[in-house]
């Protein structure tokens, strides 16, 4: 989770509040439930619920740009809802073709989403949506903020769905959305000792179940790797240690796997002076080995104005022309100050 962007509401989205104090009311609120001090609501059962949607544009200071390094925007929407469960998306998995997608909430549950789609293929609204609660092992709603803290999703070539959560740092496996736990996959036992609100924000699966963690804060345990955070490798199930290079302020949030193996790593960075940012890069297949210190290739890196916001979740398509499509976004957490953008790009060669 963590507390990220100040970013400003655009016109046909709720005004964000002005005054100095209700600011730092807002700002107060959204630090209390980083550490958890406050609950937030959260689905108790399936509900569907109206999400709105608007068009985003990649920089609203130059309509006409459309490439930002080596990704090319393909399109983006602004969402909101009603109430206050809806937001706090941290990973996400989007259909095969493009129908819609599923995510998870830091704040305990699964969203579904089903896209009304143009000509292309793009996102141009939301025909659907619902909510299901994220529960434990018994078929419980999650309660606690302490378990329901969900930063990763991905979908398993066997079809079972991994979620990651922090503070109880755990992956669960489930049989379907909104079903109850079935298992706990083990993990290396450094992954416990992470912080509380910095665990695996990141999870990468291979189609032949491997597996790559990221941490957003422990630092890595290679002793010629300073300056560098944790990642783990489960291959063949066997779990060995990996160093991420945490270089400019920027941390980890997600990650996916190419159909050549590559892996691309989303993350983000924020200041209260300078706002948020988010990075994507590459790390090329053969070099994710065991005990290696991980090199990866920047693709893109973004700030304002260009749209941008708290962004934590990534997922990548093959679309039917044979290009991959990345799909990035925001975890809002359930601020007024913040949005949740869904955003398409297409790698570029």
């Amino acid at each position: 989770m963590g507390y990220q962007g100040l970013e400003e509401l655009r016109e046909n989205m709720p005004v964000i509040m002005r005054s100095k104090s209700k600011q730092l009311i807002s700002l107060a609120l959204v630090l209390l439930l980083a550490i958890g001090l406050v609950e937030p609501k959260q689905a108790a059962r399936a509900e569907t619920l109206t999400v709105r949607s608007a068009p985003l544009e990649l920089n609203p200071d130059q309509p006409g740009q459309d490439r930002i390094g080596r990704l090319r925007y393909l399109g983006g929407l602004i969402l909101a809802a009603d109430g206050d469960v809806f937001g706090g998306y941290s990973g996400i998995v989007v259909d095969t073709d493009g129908a819609g997608l599923w995510a998870v909430s830091d704040v305990g549950h699964w969203l579904r989403l089903d896209f009304s789609r143009d000509a292309a293929g793009l996102p141009g609204g939301i025909a659907g949506a619902r909510l299901l609660p994220l529960k434990d092992a018994k078929g419980r709603p999650i309660e606690r903020k302490s378990l329901k803290d969900a930063e990763a999703l991905r979908r398993l070539s066997d079809g079972t769905w991994l979620v990651s959560f922090e503070r109880a740092h755990r992956l669960w496996l489930y049989g379907e959305p909104g079903g109850a736990a079935m298992t706990t996959l083990p993990v290396p036992a450094s992954l416990a000792e992470q912080p509380d609100n910095g665990g695996v924000e990141a999870v990468a699966a291979w189609p032949n179940g491997d597996l790559l963690l990221f941490s957003e804060e422990k630092p890595a345990g290679l002793q010629a790797s300073p300056g560098r955070t944790a990642a783990w490798l489960r291959r063949a199930g066997i779990w060995s240690d990996l160093a991420w290079p945490a270089t400019d302020g920027f941390k980890p949030t997600d990650a996916a796997v190419l159909p050549n193996g590559d892996v691309v790593v989303l993350e983000r960075y924020f200041t209260p002076l300078t706002g948020p940012k988010a990075r994507l890069s590459r790390i090329v297949a053969t070099t994710i080995q065991p005990d290696a210190d991980l090199s990866p290739e920047r693709l893109a890196e973004w700030a304002r104005p260009v749209s941008v916001d708290n962004m934590e979740a990534l997922d990548l398509r093959r679309a039917g022309d044979g290009s991959l499509w990345l799909y990035v976004m925001s975890d809002d957490n359930q601020s007024s100050f913040q949005r949740s953008l869904l955003m398409v790009f297409r790698l570029e060669d």
